[in-house]
């Protein structure tokens, strides 16, 4: 019984399967990014999505109509209304009502919310900009909030930025939220960079297109998280089902199968394919799949009293239940780790991450 092995390949075959699963079910949502050349859109895009969408409004002000920027590794698309500032309200509307009829009937092309960017520097909002908004808003029926970039510039009470945002308040009422950002990534800190993530989540009115979401963003961590520690429930419930009638060791690999695709899910919502390089992603991946089938049939000799020396030993519900509630906290903290090292481009000490050791303490420190 001490000689119990789970296949490494089965479980490799297992990991890639759901991790394609999952992958083509996210949906990437549209979001609509309108604001006068110059606002701060390309720094609010790289402090929420990364540098692989930061080339928006890279382009001349005279560019007019709106333009997709997407990358293969960010789920998401960003629609940048170049060149606004250029056109009489009336005319930017007619340009924006044609952009959305066009691709109206496909529903990968249609947008699914809008951040209406204004520079704090700019000291107001202007008429211009209030009937944008209810136009997206009440004609368009498309989610919309106010982002004022810039804000460096306000006072350490934001007065400025509170004095416009009750000129939006005054028009709309509570309709349209109001977001204080910031180029400096110390001063967003205090401001309201969450908030947009937050904000942008609840009002995408599809899950697959709130998880797209959710793995695109790289500003709030703690949002993967929450997500993730949902899963773990889930997958907890489907291990105890699983072990209702307990089950012999030798058949664990139908709980293995489970906790596999949990380790994918987390690996997914992390971002781990965003975050690095494929070369990088796939020798993580191996690595867990490699730990993953160790721990599991190492940590039942441990979960079973007596399993080493009583040929016929049982996975209960209660077993494989607690198994999987440790296994997916301490891949939790592992991946959380390595995308927190990749995100501030520190990738030398992902072997030091992913090992047997710390997997096999975190287990531990997690056990019921």
């Amino acid at each position: 019984m001490n000689n119990f092995v789970i296949p490494t390949e089965e479980i490799s075959k297992n990991f890639e399967n759901s991790y394609n699963t999952l992958k083509e079910s996210i949906k990437a949502p549209n979001v609509l990014l309108l604001g006068q050349t110059g606002v701060g859109k390309s720094s609010l895009i790289n402090t929420i999505f990364g540098n692989d969408l930061a080339a928006v409004s890279h382009t001349k002000p005279e560019t007019r109509g709106f333009h997709e920027y997407k990358s293969p590794k960010v789920p998401v698309t960003i629609i940048d209304s170049e060149g606004y500032e250029l056109v009489q309200s009336n005319r930017f509307i007619e340009l924006l009502n044609q952009y959305l009829n066009e691709n109206f009937a496909d529903i990968s092309k249609q947008v699914h919310i809008a951040w209406y960017c204004i520079s704090l520097s700019s000291a107001r909002v202007l008429p211009y900009d209030l009937d944008n908004i209810e136009y997206i808003l009440k004609e368009r029926k498309i989610p919309v909030c106010v982002v004022f970039t810039q804000c460096d510039f306000d006072d350490n009470d934001g007065r400025e930025a509170k004095r416009l945002t009750d000129v939006v308040s005054k028009r709309f009422g509570n309709s349209v939220c109001c977001f204080q950002t910031s180029n400096d990534e110390k001063i967003n800190e205090f401001l309201d960079i969450e908030k947009l993530v937050d904000w942008s989540m609840n009002n995408l009115s599809d899950d697959n297109l709130r998880i797209g979401f959710l793995i695109a963003q790289k500003a709030d961590l703690q949002k993967k998280e929450e997500l993730i520690q949902e899963k773990i429930k889930t997958y907890m419930a489907g291990a105890a089902a699983i072990g209702f009638t307990p089950i012999p060791v030798s058949d664990a690999i139908l709980l293995t199968g489970l906790q596999v695709k949990m380790a994918s899910d987390i690996f997914t919502i992390y971002g781990i394919n965003n975050s690095m390089s494929l070369m990088l992603r796939n020798i993580i991946a191996g690595r867990v799949v490699s730990m993953l089938g160790k721990s599991v049939a190492g940590n039942l000799l441990k979960f079973i009293p007596g399993i080493g020396s009583v040929a016929g030993g049982l996975i209960n519900a209660g077993v494989a239940s607690a198994i999987t509630f440790s296994m997916g906290n301490a891949l939790n903290v592992l991946c959380k780790k390595a995308v927190e090292q990749a995100w501030s481009n520190d990738v030398k000490s992902f072997d030091a991450i992913f090992t047997e050791e710390n997997l096999n303490q975190l287990i531990e420190s997690y056990k019921k």
